[in-house]
């Protein structure tokens, strides 16, 4: 795979600058990467996911209300994250995996799945509280 740099200061930057300087004869190819969201964001994830269930569960709500008529199923952590958040991370980034999108793609899924259900449902959870 090669060498890895990550650069989160000027000092780390300049580290980095004078590095390729160094071996700028080599022909190597370099890459920016853009960081995947973070521990603190994924625990976010699933805690809002899990204030809406429970907001959900609080009004009667069952998961067929938001996603498709059928038997009655009590929303979960994991069924909002599944049914709802995922799906609209999907549309929005393209990418499937939490694991995978960045810092910024965290805060644009939240902001549209947050719209979805104040305007739909009038449930407004705030995000960033961790309860794990």
């Amino acid at each position: 795979m090669g060498e890895r740099w990550m650069v989160k200061d000027k000092v780390q930057a300049e580290m980095f600058c004078r590095y390729i300087m160094e071996t700028a004869n080599k022909g190597q190819i370099y890459q920016i990467v853009k960081p995947t969201r973070t521990g603190q964001q994924n625990s976010a994830i699933h805690a809002y996911c899990d204030e809406v269930a429970k907001e959900m569960q609080a009004r009667g709500m069952d998961m067929k209300t938001v996603i498709k008529e059928g038997v009655p199923i009590t929303p979960t952590m994991h069924m909002v994250k599944e049914y709802m958040w995922r799906p609209i991370q999907k549309a929005v980034t393209g990418v499937e995996s939490t694991a995978k999108i960045n810092t910024r793609e965290v805060n644009d899924v939240y902001e549209q799945l947050s719209r979805l259900l104040v305007e739909k449902y009038s449930i407004n959870v705030s995000f960033g509280r961790s309860r794990f």
